[in-house]
C-alpha cells in the first residue's frame, strides 16, 4: 500500500476520532442535564423527608390524638418517600460515575487522535528519507490491535465487576418490593442491605474508574499517580511494594505518561492476581533521553514460552497488552524474565520524545 494512500486513512481516522470526541462531548452534556435533574429531585425529597419524619415523631409523642388510618398513612408516605429517595440517590450517583467514565473516554479518545497525528507526522517524513525503516501498514494496524486488546479487557472487567454487581442489586430491589406488601420490618432490613450494596458497588466503581484512567495523571503527572496506586496496592493486598524514580522530574506528554502507567499496572496486577509474592519493587531510570523501566516480585514464577504462547487467551492477555503498549504505541522494546521459583522481572525500554 503506497504512502500517500495511508496517510489518507489516518486522516479518515483521525476525523472518525474527532467526531467521537463531539458525540461524547454531547453525551456529557446530557448526562450533566440529567445529573442537575436529579440532585434537584433528591433535594425536594430531602425535604419532603424531613416534613414527614417530623409528623411521625409527633404521632409518636402524641399517638393518642391520630387514628389508625393516619398512623398507617404517615409510615407508609414515609417508607415510600424514603424509598424514593434513595432510589434517586443511586442514580445520581449512577450519573455521576457514568459522566466520569465519559469524560475518561473524551480523554483517551484525544490522546488516540494525538497518536495517529504522530503516525501521520512520522509518515510524512518516512516519504521524504527513503532509507528510514518504516511499514505505516503494519504500524496502523499494530495500533488497531492495540486499541482492540484494550477495549476487550475493559469489557472483561465490566462483565466481572460492575456489571454483575448492578445485577445483583436489581435482584436485591426486587426482594424489597415484596417484601413491602407483606413485612414491612423484613423489607427495612433488606433496605438497610440493599443501601449497603449499593455503597460498596459505587466504591467498586470508583476504583474501577481510576483503573482506567486516574484524574491525578492529569493534574500531577506519572510519578504522583504511581506513588498512590502502589500506596493502594500494597495496603490493600499486603504486598511490599516499593517504587524509585531517577531523573525523571519533568513531565511527559500525555499519551507516554497514560501509557507507561498503565504498564506498570498490569505488571503490578499480575504481581497481586498470580505470583503469591510478598514482595515487588518498581523501579523508573531516565537516561539520556531513554526511560529504563522495571518491575520485579519475589513471586512464584512462571514458564515464560509458555505464557508468550498463550498471550491471546484471556488468562494471558495482559502480557499481549504490555508488549503492545511498549512496542507498538512508544515504539520501545520489551522483555520478561521468569522461572518457576525464581520470581519474575520484567523490562522496558522508552525513547523519550
Amino acid at each position: 500500500m503506497a504512502g500517500e494512500e495511508v496517510q489518507q486513512q489516518i486522516t479518515a481516522a483521525i476525523q472518525t476520532y474527532r467526531e467521537e470526541i463531539d458525540r461524547t462531548r454531547r453525551e456529557i452534556n446530557e448526562v450533566e442535564s440529567l445529573l442537575r435533574q436529579g440532585m434537584a429531585e433528591v433535594d425536594k425529597l430531602s425535604l419532603r423527608e424531613t416534613s414527614i419524619a417530623n409528623r411521625v415523631r409527633d404521632l409518636d409523642v402524641n399517638l393518642e390524638r391520630y387514628e389508625k388510618t393516619d398512623i398507617k398513612t404517615f409510615y407508609t408516605s414515609l417508607i415510600e418517600v424514603q424509598m424514593r429517595l434513595q432510589t434517586m440517590r443511586a442514580q445520581v450517583e449512577q450519573l455521576q460515575a457514568r459522566r466520569e467514565t465519559l469524560r475518561n473516554r473524551q480523554s483517551i479518545l484525544s490522546e488516540f487522535v494525538e497518536l495517529l497525528e504522530q503516525a501521520a507526522a512520522q509518515l510524512e517524513r518516512s516519504a521524504k528519507v527513503a532509507d528510514l525503516p518504516f511499514d505505516p501498514q503494519t504500524m496502523i494496524a499494530n495500533i488497531i490491535q492495540s486499541q482492540e486488546s484494550e477495549r476487550l479487557r475493559i469489557s472483561l472487567q465490566m462483565h466481572d465487576g460492575p456489571a454483575q454487581a448492578m445485577s445483583n442489586l436489581v435482584l436485591r430491589a426486587e426482594i424489597c418490593q415484596r417484601l413491602l406488601d407483606r413485612d414491612l420490618d423484613q423489607a427495612r432490613a433488606e433496605l438497610v442491605a440493599l443501601k449497603n450494596a449499593v455503597n460498596n458497588t459505587l466504591q467498586e466503581t470508583r476504583k474501577f474508574i481510576f483503573d482506567l484512567r486516574p484524574m491525578t495523571l492529569d493534574d500531577l503527572g506519572l510519578v504522583p499517580t504511581l506513588r498512590r496506586y502502589v500506596a493502594q496496592v500494597s495496603e490493600k493486598h499486603k504486598i511490599d511494594v516499593s517504587l524509585m524514580v531517577q531523573n525523571l522530574d519533568q513531565r511527559l506528554p500525555g499519551h507516554y505518561e497514560v501509557t507507561i502507567f498503565r504498564f506498570i499496572q498490569e505488571a503490578i496486577n499480575n504481581v497481586v492476581r498470580h505470583s503469591g509474592a510478598t514482595q515487588a519493587r518498581v523501579m523508573l531510570d531516565n537516561s539520556d533521553n531513554t526511560l529504563q523501566i522495571l518491575i520485579e516480585d519475589n513471586g512464584s514464577g512462571f514458564a515464560v514460552q509458555d505464557a508468550i504462547a498463550s498471550a491471546g487467551t484471556r488468562k494471558n492477555m495482559g502480557l499481549a497488552n504490555m508488549r503492545q503498549q511498549i512496542e507498538v504505541l512508544l515504539q520501545g522494546e520489551f522483555g520478561i524474565e521468569s522461572a518457576i521459583g525464581r520470581g519474575t522481572r520484567v523490562a522496558a525500554t522508552i525513547p523519550l520524545p
